[in-house]
Protein backbone atom coordinates (compact mmCIF):
# COMPACT_ATOMS: atom_id res chain seq x y z
CA UNK A 1 0.00 0.00 0.00
CA UNK A 2 0.99 3.25 -0.95
CA UNK A 3 0.96 6.37 1.66
CA UNK A 4 1.57 9.56 1.26
CA UNK A 5 1.68 12.84 4.10
CA UNK A 6 -0.60 16.08 2.84
CA UNK A 7 2.25 18.75 2.78
CA UNK A 8 3.20 22.24 0.92
CA UNK A 9 6.33 22.61 2.36
CA UNK A 10 9.64 22.39 0.36
CA UNK A 11 11.74 19.98 0.54
CA UNK A 12 15.06 20.33 3.09
CA UNK A 13 17.98 17.74 3.68
CA UNK A 14 18.50 16.51 7.28
CA UNK A 15 22.02 15.57 7.36
CA UNK A 16 22.86 13.32 10.81
CA UNK A 17 26.02 14.48 12.13
CA UNK A 18 27.17 12.07 15.72
CA UNK A 19 25.71 9.29 17.14
CA UNK A 20 26.40 9.29 20.86
CA UNK A 21 25.67 5.91 22.81
CA UNK A 22 23.34 6.46 26.35
CA UNK A 23 24.44 4.54 29.47
CA UNK A 24 23.37 4.91 32.73
CA UNK A 25 25.48 7.60 34.75
CA UNK A 26 25.57 5.70 37.75
CA UNK A 27 27.82 3.01 37.14
CA UNK A 28 26.29 0.88 40.04
CA UNK A 29 22.75 1.47 38.64
CA UNK A 30 22.92 -2.12 36.04
CA UNK A 31 24.48 -4.09 38.57
CA UNK A 32 21.29 -4.10 40.88
CA UNK A 33 19.06 -4.59 38.23
CA UNK A 34 17.16 -8.42 37.74
CA UNK A 35 18.15 -9.63 33.89
CA UNK A 36 16.29 -10.20 31.85
CA UNK A 37 13.86 -7.70 32.80
CA UNK A 38 10.18 -9.52 31.71
CA UNK A 39 7.93 -7.57 30.04
CA UNK A 40 4.22 -8.04 31.57
CA UNK A 41 0.82 -9.79 29.44
CA UNK A 42 0.08 -5.93 28.62
CA UNK A 43 3.10 -5.34 27.29
CA UNK A 44 2.84 -8.76 24.74
CA UNK A 45 -0.53 -7.41 23.15
CA UNK A 46 1.62 -4.48 20.86
CA UNK A 47 3.27 -5.63 17.96
CA UNK A 48 6.87 -5.71 18.44
CA UNK A 49 7.75 -3.68 15.83
CA UNK A 50 5.23 -0.76 16.39
CA UNK A 51 7.10 2.02 17.98
CA UNK A 52 5.85 5.42 19.52
CA UNK A 53 6.97 8.21 17.42
CA UNK A 54 7.35 11.85 18.49
CA UNK A 55 8.30 15.11 17.46
CA UNK A 56 9.11 17.98 19.61
CA UNK A 57 9.57 21.72 18.87
CA UNK A 58 11.48 24.20 19.86
CA UNK A 59 11.78 28.01 18.33
CA UNK A 60 14.67 29.92 19.27
CA UNK A 61 13.26 32.64 21.44
CA UNK A 62 14.04 36.33 19.39
CA UNK A 63 12.33 38.91 22.60
CA UNK A 64 11.99 37.26 25.62
CA UNK A 65 13.56 37.94 29.53
CA UNK A 66 14.30 34.24 28.94
CA UNK A 67 16.77 34.75 26.26
CA UNK A 68 19.85 35.94 28.39
CA UNK A 69 19.60 33.17 30.28
CA UNK A 70 19.51 30.86 27.75
CA UNK A 71 23.56 29.25 27.73
CA UNK A 72 25.30 29.95 24.30
CA UNK A 73 22.54 28.18 22.40
CA UNK A 74 19.32 26.16 22.38
CA UNK A 75 19.18 22.69 24.62
CA UNK A 76 22.92 22.17 23.96
CA UNK A 77 23.61 18.73 22.90
CA UNK A 78 26.09 17.89 25.73
CA UNK A 79 23.15 18.84 28.47
CA UNK A 80 20.69 16.66 26.92
CA UNK A 81 23.29 13.69 26.81
CA UNK A 82 23.77 14.28 30.07
CA UNK A 83 19.45 14.43 31.38
CA UNK A 84 19.63 10.99 29.08
CA UNK A 85 22.40 9.08 30.96
CA UNK A 86 20.47 10.37 34.37
CA UNK A 87 16.71 9.37 32.86
CA UNK A 88 18.30 6.04 32.38
CA UNK A 89 19.71 5.46 36.04
CA UNK A 90 15.78 5.66 36.41
CA UNK A 91 14.94 3.17 33.78
CA UNK A 92 17.82 1.44 33.63
CA UNK A 93 16.17 -1.36 31.21
CA UNK A 94 15.99 0.91 28.52
CA UNK A 95 19.73 0.54 27.86
CA UNK A 96 18.66 -3.33 27.08
CA UNK A 97 17.47 -4.87 23.86
CA UNK A 98 14.53 -6.62 23.06
CA UNK A 99 13.96 -10.27 23.09
CA UNK A 100 11.00 -12.28 21.58
CA UNK A 101 11.08 -16.06 22.94
CA UNK A 102 8.98 -18.82 21.29
CA UNK A 103 5.67 -18.60 23.50
CA UNK A 104 5.34 -14.75 22.76
CA UNK A 105 6.72 -13.72 25.73
CA UNK A 106 8.57 -10.62 25.94
CA UNK A 107 11.88 -9.91 27.68
CA UNK A 108 14.76 -6.83 27.68
CA UNK A 109 17.98 -8.63 27.63
CA UNK A 110 21.38 -7.29 26.83
CA UNK A 111 21.11 -4.74 29.57
CA UNK A 112 23.91 -1.86 28.96
CA UNK A 113 23.93 -2.20 25.10
CA UNK A 114 23.14 1.61 25.42
CA UNK A 115 20.17 3.85 23.99
CA UNK A 116 20.43 6.03 21.23
CA UNK A 117 21.63 9.85 20.53
CA UNK A 118 21.80 11.01 17.35
CA UNK A 119 22.88 14.69 16.62
CA UNK A 120 21.71 16.51 12.94
CA UNK A 121 21.28 19.40 11.22
CA UNK A 122 19.02 20.89 8.70
CA UNK A 123 19.23 23.47 6.22
CA UNK A 124 15.52 24.70 6.91
CA UNK A 125 14.48 27.56 8.52
CA UNK A 126 11.88 26.89 10.80
CA UNK A 127 9.88 29.79 9.90
CA UNK A 128 9.41 28.39 6.39
CA UNK A 129 7.51 25.34 8.05
CA UNK A 130 4.40 27.41 9.54
CA UNK A 131 1.51 27.38 7.60
CA UNK A 132 -1.74 29.42 7.35
CA UNK A 133 -5.13 26.51 8.07
CA UNK A 134 -8.44 27.59 7.55
CA UNK A 135 -9.46 25.58 10.60
CA UNK A 136 -11.25 28.39 11.77
CA UNK A 137 -11.49 32.37 11.41
CA UNK A 138 -8.65 34.33 12.18
CA UNK A 139 -6.19 30.87 12.93
CA UNK A 140 -2.81 31.82 13.90
CA UNK A 141 0.08 30.55 11.24
CA UNK A 142 1.51 27.66 13.29
CA UNK A 143 4.11 25.10 12.97
CA UNK A 144 1.95 22.03 11.08
CA UNK A 145 4.41 18.60 11.31
CA UNK A 146 3.22 17.58 7.76
CA UNK A 147 5.26 20.70 6.58
CA UNK A 148 8.01 19.35 8.48
CA UNK A 149 10.91 17.88 6.68
CA UNK A 150 9.80 14.67 5.47
CA UNK A 151 6.58 15.28 7.23
CA UNK A 152 8.72 15.13 10.54
CA UNK A 153 9.85 11.80 9.30
CA UNK A 154 13.24 13.04 9.21
CA UNK A 155 13.48 14.65 12.61
CA UNK A 156 13.12 11.10 14.04
CA UNK A 157 16.26 8.48 14.45
CA UNK A 158 16.78 5.82 11.59
CA UNK A 159 14.56 2.71 12.76
CA UNK A 160 14.24 -0.94 11.16
CA UNK A 161 11.51 -1.80 11.43
CA UNK A 162 11.74 -5.53 11.10
CA UNK A 163 11.76 -7.77 13.91
CA UNK A 164 15.72 -8.78 13.53
CA UNK A 165 16.26 -4.86 13.72
CA UNK A 166 13.68 -4.24 16.55
CA UNK A 167 15.61 -7.02 18.26
CA UNK A 168 19.42 -5.65 17.80
CA UNK A 169 18.52 -1.89 17.63
CA UNK A 170 17.84 0.48 20.46
CA UNK A 171 14.34 -0.11 22.29
CA UNK A 172 14.66 4.54 22.75
CA UNK A 173 16.28 7.05 20.79
CA UNK A 174 16.61 10.38 20.22
CA UNK A 175 17.46 12.73 17.92
CA UNK A 176 18.56 16.41 18.24
CA UNK A 177 17.94 17.89 15.29
CA UNK A 178 19.07 21.49 15.19
CA UNK A 179 18.12 24.12 12.06
CA UNK A 180 19.50 26.78 10.09
CA UNK A 181 17.84 29.72 13.03
CA UNK A 182 19.11 27.33 15.75
CA UNK A 183 15.50 26.32 16.49
CA UNK A 184 15.69 22.47 17.54
CA UNK A 185 13.72 19.52 17.14
CA UNK A 186 13.50 16.63 19.47
CA UNK A 187 12.33 12.94 18.09
CA UNK A 188 11.81 10.61 20.43
CA UNK A 189 11.21 7.10 19.81
CA UNK A 190 10.59 3.65 21.94
CA UNK A 191 9.14 0.37 21.35
CA UNK A 192 5.42 0.42 22.39
CA UNK A 193 5.76 -2.77 23.57
CA UNK A 194 7.70 -1.33 26.37
CA UNK A 195 5.35 1.54 27.25
CA UNK A 196 2.17 3.32 26.30
CA UNK A 197 1.57 6.55 25.01
CA UNK A 198 1.05 7.47 29.55
CA UNK A 199 4.52 5.53 30.33
CA UNK A 200 5.77 7.76 27.02
CA UNK A 201 4.74 11.75 28.02
CA UNK A 202 6.10 10.31 31.66
CA UNK A 203 9.13 9.47 30.44
CA UNK A 204 9.71 12.68 28.78
CA UNK A 205 8.49 14.91 31.20
CA UNK A 206 11.25 12.85 33.61
CA UNK A 207 13.85 14.12 31.12
CA UNK A 208 13.05 17.53 30.83
CA UNK A 209 12.71 17.75 34.73
CA UNK A 210 16.24 16.51 34.80
CA UNK A 211 17.46 18.38 31.93
CA UNK A 212 15.81 21.71 33.80
CA UNK A 213 17.54 20.58 36.80
CA UNK A 214 20.95 20.08 35.30
CA UNK A 215 21.00 23.89 33.43
CA UNK A 216 19.66 25.38 37.17
CA UNK A 217 23.24 23.96 38.92
CA UNK A 218 24.94 24.99 35.75
CA UNK A 219 23.60 28.87 36.39
CA UNK A 220 23.76 28.45 39.94
CA UNK A 221 27.76 27.36 40.14
CA UNK A 222 28.46 29.60 37.13
CA UNK A 223 30.40 26.37 36.63
CA UNK A 224 30.71 24.31 32.43
CA UNK A 225 28.76 21.90 32.20
CA UNK A 226 28.93 18.57 33.40
CA UNK A 227 29.00 19.51 37.33
CA UNK A 228 25.72 19.83 38.83
CA UNK A 229 23.70 17.21 39.54
CA UNK A 230 20.16 16.29 39.24
CA UNK A 231 17.42 13.73 40.37
CA UNK A 232 13.92 13.13 39.79
CA UNK A 233 11.48 14.04 43.09
CA UNK A 234 9.82 10.46 42.31
CA UNK A 235 11.07 7.38 40.82
CA UNK A 236 8.99 6.29 38.33
CA UNK A 237 7.79 1.96 38.23
CA UNK A 238 8.93 0.48 35.44
CA UNK A 239 8.25 -3.02 36.52
CA UNK A 240 5.76 -4.52 34.26
CA UNK A 241 2.31 -5.88 35.76
CA UNK A 242 1.78 -9.84 36.19
CA UNK A 243 5.04 -10.30 34.61
CA UNK A 244 6.60 -13.02 37.45
CA UNK A 245 5.88 -16.67 36.12
CA UNK A 246 2.32 -18.21 36.86
CA UNK A 247 1.70 -21.09 39.49
CA UNK A 248 -0.27 -23.65 37.34
CA UNK A 249 -2.73 -23.39 39.97
CA UNK A 250 -3.30 -19.27 38.95
CA UNK A 251 -3.02 -20.82 35.25
CA UNK A 252 -5.99 -22.76 34.92
CA UNK A 253 -7.92 -20.28 36.97
CA UNK A 254 -7.23 -17.10 34.75
CA UNK A 255 -8.22 -19.78 31.78
CA UNK A 256 -11.62 -20.54 33.47
CA UNK A 257 -12.77 -16.95 32.93
CA UNK A 258 -13.46 -16.00 28.79
CA UNK A 259 -13.00 -12.69 27.46
CA UNK A 260 -15.56 -10.92 25.17
CA UNK A 261 -12.50 -8.63 23.72
CA UNK A 262 -10.46 -11.46 23.13
CA UNK A 263 -9.79 -14.68 20.93
CA UNK A 264 -7.35 -17.48 20.69
CA UNK A 265 -6.56 -18.08 16.95
CA UNK A 266 -4.90 -20.59 14.84
CA UNK A 267 -1.64 -21.33 14.93
CA UNK A 268 0.43 -19.37 12.08
CA UNK A 269 1.23 -23.09 10.25
CA UNK A 270 -2.69 -23.81 10.33
CA UNK A 271 -3.49 -20.03 9.17
CA UNK A 272 -1.07 -20.23 6.53
CA UNK A 273 -2.81 -23.76 5.93
CA UNK A 274 -5.83 -22.21 5.95
CA UNK A 275 -5.27 -19.85 3.25
CA UNK A 276 -7.50 -19.78 -0.05
CA UNK A 277 -5.19 -18.11 -2.95
CA UNK A 278 -7.16 -15.47 -4.48
CA UNK A 279 -8.51 -16.30 -8.05
CA UNK A 280 -7.22 -12.93 -9.40
CA UNK A 281 -4.84 -10.30 -8.42
CA UNK A 282 -6.60 -7.11 -6.75
CA UNK A 283 -5.53 -3.85 -8.71
CA UNK A 284 -3.93 -1.61 -5.46
CA UNK A 285 -6.04 0.08 -2.97
CA UNK A 286 -5.37 3.57 -3.36
CA UNK A 287 -2.84 5.60 -1.12
CA UNK A 288 -3.23 6.75 2.45
CA UNK A 289 -3.10 10.85 2.50
CA UNK A 290 -2.31 11.94 6.46
CA UNK A 291 -3.74 14.99 7.51
CA UNK A 292 -3.53 17.65 10.96
CA UNK A 293 -6.86 18.97 11.19
CA UNK A 294 -7.39 21.19 14.42
CA UNK A 295 -10.62 21.69 15.97
CA UNK A 296 -10.90 24.57 18.12
CA UNK A 297 -12.41 24.27 21.51
CA UNK A 298 -15.59 26.06 20.47
CA UNK A 299 -15.97 23.90 17.69
CA UNK A 300 -16.05 20.50 19.89
CA UNK A 301 -17.91 22.54 22.54
CA UNK A 302 -20.89 23.20 20.27
CA UNK A 303 -20.10 19.31 18.60
CA UNK A 304 -20.43 18.36 22.34
CA UNK A 305 -23.56 20.00 23.13
CA UNK A 306 -25.20 18.45 19.37
CA UNK A 307 -24.15 15.13 20.30
CA UNK A 308 -25.54 14.79 24.38
CA UNK A 309 -28.68 13.27 24.58
CA UNK A 310 -31.91 15.39 25.22
CA UNK A 311 -32.74 12.96 28.12
CA UNK A 312 -32.28 14.17 31.67
CA UNK A 313 -28.88 12.62 33.06
CA UNK A 314 -27.74 12.11 29.85
CA UNK A 315 -24.04 13.60 29.11
CA UNK A 316 -20.98 12.46 26.85
CA UNK A 317 -17.49 13.88 27.18
CA UNK A 318 -15.73 15.55 24.75
CA UNK A 319 -13.83 12.49 23.33
CA UNK A 320 -16.95 10.45 22.78
CA UNK A 321 -18.44 13.12 20.98
CA UNK A 322 -15.58 13.70 19.06
CA UNK A 323 -15.64 9.95 18.51
CA UNK A 324 -18.81 9.60 17.56
CA UNK A 325 -18.68 12.29 14.86
CA UNK A 326 -15.23 11.10 13.24
CA UNK A 327 -16.60 7.83 12.98
CA UNK A 328 -20.23 8.24 11.56
CA UNK A 329 -18.71 11.13 9.44
CA UNK A 330 -15.90 9.25 7.74
CA UNK A 331 -17.92 6.16 7.38
CA UNK A 332 -20.85 7.96 5.51
CA UNK A 333 -18.13 9.50 2.80
CA UNK A 334 -16.94 5.58 2.72
CA UNK A 335 -20.30 4.64 1.46
CA UNK A 336 -20.67 7.92 -0.60
CA UNK A 337 -17.61 6.63 -1.86
CA UNK A 338 -18.85 3.40 -3.21
CA UNK A 339 -22.07 4.53 -4.54
CA UNK A 340 -20.23 6.73 -6.76
CA UNK A 341 -18.44 4.43 -7.58
CA UNK A 342 -21.46 2.03 -9.30
CA UNK A 343 -21.98 0.10 -6.28
CA UNK A 344 -25.52 -0.36 -4.87
CA UNK A 345 -26.02 1.16 -1.40
CA UNK A 346 -27.02 -2.43 0.08
CA UNK A 347 -23.91 -3.43 -1.23
CA UNK A 348 -21.80 -0.91 -0.38
CA UNK A 349 -22.89 -1.30 3.15
CA UNK A 350 -22.23 -4.51 2.99
CA UNK A 351 -18.64 -4.07 1.94
CA UNK A 352 -17.45 -1.24 4.64
CA UNK A 353 -16.34 -2.68 8.09
CA UNK A 354 -18.09 -0.91 10.54
CA UNK A 355 -15.87 -1.89 13.45
CA UNK A 356 -14.60 0.97 15.76
CA UNK A 357 -11.28 0.53 18.40
CA UNK A 358 -10.57 2.68 21.10
CA UNK A 359 -7.90 1.89 23.94
CA UNK A 360 -8.69 2.75 27.36
CA UNK A 361 -6.37 3.25 30.01
CA UNK A 362 -6.78 1.38 32.80
CA UNK A 363 -3.93 2.09 35.56
CA UNK A 364 -6.63 4.09 37.92
CA UNK A 365 -7.84 3.18 40.72
CA UNK A 366 -11.09 2.10 39.59
CA UNK A 367 -9.61 -0.50 36.96
CA UNK A 368 -6.04 -2.58 37.50
CA UNK A 369 -4.99 0.06 40.89
CA UNK A 370 -1.61 0.50 39.31
CA UNK A 371 1.41 2.50 41.02
CA UNK A 372 1.50 5.79 41.01
CA UNK A 373 3.91 6.59 37.66
CA UNK A 374 3.56 3.05 36.24
CA UNK A 375 5.55 3.52 33.25
CA UNK A 376 4.49 0.06 31.01
CA UNK A 377 1.70 -0.65 29.08
CA UNK A 378 -1.53 -0.76 31.02
CA UNK A 379 -4.20 -0.23 28.25
CA UNK A 380 -7.08 -2.32 27.22
CA UNK A 381 -8.46 -1.94 23.69
CA UNK A 382 -12.08 -1.68 23.39
CA UNK A 383 -14.06 -2.21 20.35
CA UNK A 384 -17.54 -2.92 19.43
CA UNK A 385 -19.68 -2.46 15.56
CA UNK A 386 -23.19 -0.78 15.04
CA UNK A 387 -25.02 -0.75 12.44
CA UNK A 388 -25.60 0.21 9.11
CA UNK A 389 -28.99 2.03 9.79
CA UNK A 390 -27.24 4.00 12.81
CA UNK A 391 -24.26 5.50 11.39
CA UNK A 392 -25.52 6.12 7.64
CA UNK A 393 -28.62 8.18 8.99
CA UNK A 394 -29.08 7.78 12.76
CA UNK A 395 -28.80 11.25 15.05
CA UNK A 396 -25.37 11.79 16.49
CA UNK A 397 -26.09 11.40 20.06
CA UNK A 398 -27.22 8.04 19.26
CA UNK A 399 -23.63 7.02 17.92
CA UNK A 400 -22.27 9.31 20.91
CA UNK A 401 -24.37 7.29 23.86
CA UNK A 402 -22.86 3.65 22.35
CA UNK A 403 -18.70 5.73 22.55
CA UNK A 404 -19.98 6.75 25.98
CA UNK A 405 -21.20 3.27 27.28
CA UNK A 406 -17.90 1.57 25.21
CA UNK A 407 -15.57 3.53 27.47
CA UNK A 408 -17.18 2.62 30.32
CA UNK A 409 -17.63 -1.24 30.04
CA UNK A 410 -14.92 -2.41 31.72
CA UNK A 411 -15.18 -3.11 35.64
CA UNK A 412 -11.96 -3.82 38.04
CA UNK A 413 -12.96 -7.14 38.27
CA UNK A 414 -12.95 -7.64 34.30
CA UNK A 415 -9.39 -5.74 33.58
CA UNK A 416 -8.03 -7.78 36.20
CA UNK A 417 -9.32 -10.70 34.52
CA UNK A 418 -8.66 -9.87 31.55
CA UNK A 419 -4.78 -8.73 32.45
CA UNK A 420 -4.62 -12.47 33.82
CA UNK A 421 -6.21 -14.28 31.18
CA UNK A 422 -3.92 -13.07 28.84
CA UNK A 423 -0.62 -14.08 30.90
CA UNK A 424 -2.17 -17.48 31.78
CA UNK A 425 -2.38 -18.03 27.68
CA UNK A 426 0.56 -20.89 26.45
CA UNK A 427 1.21 -19.06 23.21
CA UNK A 428 0.65 -15.36 23.51
CA UNK A 429 1.09 -15.06 20.09
CA UNK A 430 -2.71 -16.63 19.51
CA UNK A 431 -4.21 -14.04 21.65
CA UNK A 432 -6.62 -12.20 18.67
CA UNK A 433 -8.64 -8.82 19.33
CA UNK A 434 -12.06 -9.37 18.44
CA UNK A 435 -12.30 -6.78 15.52
CA UNK A 436 -12.11 -6.95 11.93
CA UNK A 437 -9.74 -5.14 10.23
CA UNK A 438 -9.55 -3.51 6.88
CA UNK A 439 -11.68 -0.99 5.07
CA UNK A 440 -14.24 0.90 7.14
CA UNK A 441 -12.53 -0.11 10.21
CA UNK A 442 -12.11 2.78 12.42
CA UNK A 443 -9.72 3.28 15.55
CA UNK A 444 -8.75 6.19 17.97
CA UNK A 445 -6.29 6.90 20.78
CA UNK A 446 -7.07 9.84 22.83
CA UNK A 447 -3.68 11.32 23.67
CA UNK A 448 -4.98 14.91 24.04
CA UNK A 449 -5.79 14.77 27.74
CA UNK A 450 -1.90 13.98 28.66
CA UNK A 451 0.23 17.08 29.13
CA UNK A 452 2.17 16.85 26.12
CA UNK A 453 3.28 20.06 26.27
CA UNK A 454 3.55 21.73 29.21
CA UNK A 455 5.26 18.38 30.74
CA UNK A 456 7.92 19.00 28.22
CA UNK A 457 9.63 22.84 28.58
CA UNK A 458 13.48 22.19 28.33
CA UNK A 459 15.07 25.60 28.34
CA UNK A 460 11.26 27.01 26.59
CA UNK A 461 7.80 25.74 25.68
CA UNK A 462 7.88 23.55 23.24
CA UNK A 463 5.99 25.19 19.97
CA UNK A 464 4.98 21.78 18.75
CA UNK A 465 4.35 18.16 19.89
CA UNK A 466 2.89 16.18 17.07
CA UNK A 467 3.49 12.56 15.81
CA UNK A 468 4.21 12.23 12.10
CA UNK A 469 2.85 10.18 9.77
CA UNK A 470 5.31 7.10 9.22
CA UNK A 471 4.87 4.05 7.11
CA UNK A 472 3.51 2.26 10.04
CA UNK A 473 1.54 4.81 11.42
CA UNK A 474 -0.43 5.62 8.25
CA UNK A 475 -3.09 3.08 8.05
CA UNK A 476 -6.59 4.09 6.10
CA UNK A 477 -8.90 4.47 9.53
CA UNK A 478 -6.16 5.06 12.39
CA UNK A 479 -6.39 8.75 13.96
CA UNK A 480 -4.87 10.31 16.85
CA UNK A 481 -6.43 13.09 19.23
CA UNK A 482 -3.49 15.46 19.96
CA UNK A 483 -3.16 18.63 22.26
CA UNK A 484 -2.38 22.04 20.77
CA UNK A 485 0.24 24.60 21.92
CA UNK A 486 -2.31 25.99 23.84
CA UNK A 487 -1.50 23.83 26.82
CA UNK A 488 1.56 26.42 27.20
CA UNK A 489 -0.27 29.31 26.35
CA UNK A 490 -0.85 31.90 29.00
CA UNK A 491 -4.38 32.06 29.82
CA UNK A 492 -5.08 35.76 29.32
CA UNK A 493 -3.24 35.20 26.02
CA UNK A 494 -5.23 36.06 22.88
CA UNK A 495 -3.81 33.29 20.99
CA UNK A 496 -5.29 31.29 23.47
CA UNK A 497 -7.88 28.46 21.81
CA UNK A 498 -9.25 26.81 24.82
CA UNK A 499 -9.32 23.10 24.75
CA UNK A 500 -8.47 22.90 20.92
CA UNK A 501 -7.49 19.63 19.67
CA UNK A 502 -5.44 18.53 16.67
CA UNK A 503 -6.64 15.32 15.09
CA UNK A 504 -3.93 13.19 12.69
CA UNK A 505 -6.45 11.78 10.16
CA UNK A 506 -4.74 9.09 8.32
CA UNK A 507 -7.41 8.26 5.46
CA UNK A 508 -7.40 6.62 2.04
CA UNK A 509 -7.13 9.61 -0.56
CA UNK A 510 -10.50 9.19 -2.51
CA UNK A 511 -12.35 9.93 0.82
CA UNK A 512 -10.62 13.41 1.50
CA UNK A 513 -12.65 15.45 -1.41
CA UNK A 514 -15.58 14.00 0.12
CA UNK A 515 -15.07 14.90 3.04
CA UNK A 516 -13.68 18.41 2.41
CA UNK A 517 -17.45 19.08 0.58
CA UNK A 518 -19.14 17.79 3.83
CA UNK A 519 -20.65 20.47 4.99
CA UNK A 520 -21.69 18.56 8.43
CA UNK A 521 -18.18 17.49 8.80
CA UNK A 522 -17.14 21.00 10.13
CA UNK A 523 -20.88 22.76 10.46
CA UNK A 524 -19.84 24.49 13.73
CA UNK A 525 -16.17 25.40 12.42
CA UNK A 526 -17.30 29.30 12.27
CA UNK A 527 -18.45 30.05 15.97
Amino acid sequence: MSTHVESAAAPHRVRVTERHTLQCANKTTLAELESPVRLGPLDQLVPPNIPIAVVYVYKTPTSSPSVAALSRELIPVERLRRAGSLLLDYYPHLTGRLHLNADGTREIKRLGTGAVLFTAECSAHLDESYSSPDDSPCTQSRIVITDLPDGGQALLAPFDSTVEGVCNHPVFSIQHTRFACGSIALGFRILHTICDADGFFQLVRDLAELYRSLRASESEADTSPGTGVAALDSPPHFQSYLSEPMTEAERQSALEFQPSLYDVGPSPEDAMAALIPAPTALPPPPPVVGRIVRFSGRELDALKAHATPSDAGGWVSTFEALSAHLYQSVYRARLQLRISQGMSPSAAASEIIRDFLTPVNIRDPTRLNLPPRYFPNALSSYCTTLSHEMLADGPLWKVAKAMHDLVRASSQQEAEQIARWIAAQPDKNRIQLRLRYGYGCTMISQWCKFDMYAGAVLDVAPALVSQPFTPISLIDGLFYLLATEEQVQPADSQLRDKGSVDIALALSEPLWPILDQDEQFRRFRRL
